[in-house]
């Protein structure tokens, strides 16, 4: 996700079931075995991430997977003869905190930063990275700012980002919903805005009319600043056969309620913005509502690299993941074992140039493409989810039959 200011205390309630995901202290080591002959010390990621504050529950499972991942590869012989070590130090959603603790681990010989899911977030610990020499990742962020364009040519994302997801929301909507939408788009973070821009653009191109454009936006608290009930009343006289819900948690959950309160049963589709269970607890009932994200966490995920990390996420944290995000951190740390085995090294320019040459790697996260001038994916299948009566079920994996950026 690309957040484009402070969302304050927005996901409190969502942290509340990611808790045990990652340490409550503010720093954690990983225990890797003794190194291999071939290095004198264990190989360091760093990781300058939030355990804590607003932007924990999309941070703190990620993490969860990236040292399940690490476990994974030193159990199996480490890389390039090397261990791996993962240690991570609480960022508490604070960027200046990111930017040190960023800079401790460079002066200590991190070969991988990993960084936030948000671009805004992370834009002074990946600096601090990027311009050290050393290949950076967020697991996932969902905005094509982890790249060249953005000044961080060894900055990449294992999100998938918003010109696919959006595509697939829009394709899915036209070819099972309908052909026309009412738009609820949220201004108050960029991730959202582009997200409704690009299904607005793929919509239309596919032959859709968009009814309306609904805007509503958050409190850093993560509130509704006002009530969406023109916004919702304007939807009823659309009459349009399906809702794209652009938002996250918890205002986006008001605008939802509001919605469904005022008796417009339509169908909804949002993106991974909309995942999990812990928004809706107010509306155990919900109806035909769509959700394209990484994958199901639902137990009927069809992809047994997914369901294998689940099972690992609960056995290490003792309770189930919330939401699918976090397979992108273990994807993170297998692509950096990926790039460094090609590469034969662990300088950022050799890794970021092998990962470059990614084209459709068999991930957790799904099949991964890199190229010279994008460095997040836009291609790769995402799921879609049915709430029904309450209950979340996988539909399909399906990826944008065309990508599609919105105009900046």
């Amino acid at each position: 996700m690309k957040f484009s200011k402070g969302l304050g205390a927005v996901l409190v309630t969502a942290a509340l079931f990611v808790a045990g995901c990652s340490s409550t202290s503010s720093s954690t080591e990983s225990e890797a075995p003794a190194a291999a002959a071939a290095c004198e010390a264990p190989i360091l990621i760093g990781a300058a991430m939030a355990q804590t504050g607003f932007m924990s529950p999309f941070d703190a499972p990620a993490l969860t997977t990236a040292q399940i991942a690490v476990d994974k590869i030193n159990a199996e012989g480490g890389v390039n003869g090397c261990q791996l070590s993962l240690e991570a130090v609480d960022t508490e959603t604070n960027p200046d905190k990111g930017q040190q603790i960023a800079t401790d681990f460079i002066a200590k010989g991190a070969k991988l930063l990993l960084v936030t899911c948000d671009a805004d977030i992370n834009a002074k610990s990946a600096q601090v990275a990027n311009t050290a020499g050393v290949l950076v990742i967020a697991p996932c962020v969902g905005s094509t700012a982890m790249g060249p364009d953005n000044g961080l040519p060894l900055g990449f994302s294992l999100g998938s980002a918003v010109p696919g997801e959006a595509a697939i929301m829009a394709e899915y909507a036209f070819e099972k919903l309908g052909k026309t939408a009412t738009l609820f788009k949220d201004m108050s973070i960029a991730y959202t805005t582009s997200q409704c821009d690009a299904f607005e653009a793929r919509f239309k191109e596919l032959g859709g009319t968009v009814k309306s454009v609904q805007q509503f936006s958050q409190t850093q608290a993560g509130k509704l600043d006002k009530p969406v009930t023109a916004q919702v009343a304007n939807a009823k006289k659309d009459g349009a056969a399906v809702i794209a819900l652009c938002s996250y948690p918890g205002g986006g959950a008001e605008a939802q309620a509001a919605i469904r309160g005022a008796g417009l049963n339509t169908p909804i589709i949002s993106g991974f913005g909309m995942d999990g269970a812990f928004w809706r607890a107010a509306d155990s009932k919900l109806n035909d509502y769509y959700v394209v994200t990484y994958a199901s966490v639902w137990g009927d995920d069809p992809n047994p690299k997914v369901t294998d990390l689940l099972a690992a996420f609960q056995t290490k944290t003792g309770s189930p993941a919330g939401t699918s995000g976090l397979i992108t951190g273990a994807s993170s740390v297998e692509a950096f074992a990926l790039a460094a085995t090609r590469a034969a090294s662990f300088d950022g320019a050799a890794l970021a140039g092998e990962m470059e040459k990614f084209v459709n790697e068999d991930l957790t996260a799904g099949p991964t493409s890199f190229d010279s001038t994008l460095h997040v994916n836009v291609s790769r299948p995402m799921a879609v989810l049915k709430i029904t009566d309450g209950k979340n079920a996988f539909v399909e994996y399906r990826a944008a039959v065309k990508p599609t950026f919105p105009t900046k």
